[in-house]
């Protein structure tokens, strides 16, 4: 009886020491991602994090400045960290592969691929008191630019709408667009008819919505 006993124990021994052996480690817990805002280095590089829900670009939106040269785009995450290329605004120049972490209690770290790694706290940036949002109706495209200077419509990425958060007036020139087939009717602030010109620029210096109303052209014809 004794060497039965034995045996069964022996039996049970083994098959737990073999559970053990199948049994695969744990898999660290994938954190949800809430850091997001403005961030800095100690060298004055600037690091943005936000939050994209718009359709069809959702993920994380990424804007870098890294030794004065500007590079963005949403990113995705992956197990506890932002990975994914930021575009230049140079066509010709790779893309920057990039792995952002979490660092310290609040700050981020940020990798490049095959260069260097970046240390960022969180800033404040003052928030805006005035608020200026633009629209479209109709088919057409809208672009801006800070001062004089004619902006560009994005060959690539054509806006519909924009948002600008300004701490003090600043002057910005606006310009709509039309798709093939439409006109350009005229822009609004605040529902109010405010110019017929494509191009306008302004002191922005209250709150206001801007619309830039586009209509087809009933002389157009497909080519």
């Amino acid at each position: 009886m004794k060497k039965l006993i034995c045996l069964i124990l022996t039996v049970c021994v083994l098959f737990a020491l073999a559970a053990c052996g199948d049994a695969k480690p744990a898999e660290p817990e994938i954190k949800e991602w809430t850091r997001q805002g403005t961030y800095e280095d100690q060298s004055g590089n600037h690091l943005i994090v936000n939050l994209s829900e718009t359709e069809g670009y959702e993920g994380w939106g990424v804007s870098l400045m890294l030794d004065g040269e500007a590079a963005g785009w949403i990113i995705q995450q992956e197990g506890n960290a932002l990975r994914g290329n930021l575009n230049g605004w140079d066509e010709n120049v790779d893309p920057l592969n990039v792995t952002i972490t979490e660092e310290g209690e609040d700050g981020l770290k940020l990798e490049v691929e095959g260069g260097e790694t970046y240390h960022f706290t969180p800033i404040d940036v003052p928030k805006a008191t005035i608020v200026v949002t633009v629209n479209l109706e109709g088919m057409g495209h809208i672009a801006y630019a800070e001062g004089e200077e004619a902006p560009e419509i994005d060959p690539e990425f054509p806006a519909q709408s924009a948002y600008i958060g300004l701490a003090e007036p600043t002057v910005h020139t606006f310009l709509a667009e039309p798709e093939a087939g439409n006109l350009f009717v005229k822009w609004t602030k605040n529902g109010e008819d405010f110019s017929t010109e494509r191009q306008i620029t302004l002191l922005l210096d209250e709150s206001a919505e801007y619309l830039a109303v586009f209509e087809e052209d009933p002389n157009w014809r497909i080519p």
